[in-house]
């Protein structure tokens, strides 16, 4: 059984993360990267399929002052293996810590988005759960730090979206993307277009690449396909 065969067997295994921790301070239930990583090792381990990480620090900025919290943004790839054949998929995280720990708790989210990029895992809005930051953030001069929030928040925006921008050529890629735009699973099909890009594909060769597949973008295509569509082309041009 090929790689891409044993990752979707895997991605139907854990699409559905039961939520298992609660936010004390916004009052809400959520899952856990403990969660999400426990059922993902335990569906990949099964099936023979190690994972290698790697992790770039994209942004830290530290606390004004001692009261003020430092803030990062993770980069992290995952790289699963299956003797000779290999796929990676990336993930984004931020944290905030009043202590040495934002770049860790950056590192986690990276890993725990990670896993749901690659595996389509939903859990909705889920922010990390940190009672004493949420505590903090209601005191005195609350306002100059959620604008520090948003800002880095907006910059991890930014670098997702440079990683999924589609090059100005792929007019009808760009066409066909946006008639599933808002839809589960659109970073999958933009992806797509970004690993033909990187592989310096023209336009023509990725649209009859995508037919080839058996997927028609203009009508039918389901959430199963663009993930399928990903995880074939990182097959394709790794080759």
């Amino acid at each position: 059984m090929s790689i891409t065969a044993k990752l979707a067997e895997v991605m139907g295994e854990v699409g559905y993360v039961q939520k298992d921790a609660r936010n004390d301070f916004h009052k809400y239930r959520y899952a856990s990267a403990e969660a999400v990583l426990k059922k993902v090792n335990q569906a990949l381990s099964t099936r023979g399929i190690a994972v290698s990480s790697s992790a770039v620090l994209e942004r830290y900025e530290a606390g004004a002052s001692r009261d003020d919290a430092s803030r990062a943004i993770v980069r992290l790839a995952l790289t699963f293996h299956d003797g000779d054949e290999s796929l990676t998929v990336e993930g984004i995280g931020e944290g905030s810590d009043k202590g040495d720990k934002s770049t860790m708790k950056a590192n986690t989210a990276a890993l725990k988005y990670a896993m749901a990029n690659a595996f389509l895992i939903s859990w909705g809005d889920d922010p990390e759960a940190d009672a004493q930051t949420d505590i903090e953030a209601d005191k005195p001069r609350r306002a100059d730090r959620n604008s520090a929030k948003n800002g880095i928040q907006e910059s991890a925006r930014a670098v997702f979206g440079e990683a999924l921008d589609l090059p100005a050529e792929y007019v009808e890629f760009a066409r066909l993307c946006d008639l599933h735009k808002g839809t589960r699973g659109i970073n999958d099909l933009r992806m797509v277009g970004k690993r033909a890009s990187d592989a310096k594909w023209p336009e023509s060769k990725l649209l009859r690449w995508i037919r080839d597949q058996k997927v028609d973008l203009e009508n039918g295509a389901k959430t199963s396909d663009f993930a399928r569509l990903r995880f074939e082309i990182e097959r394709e041009v790794q080759a």
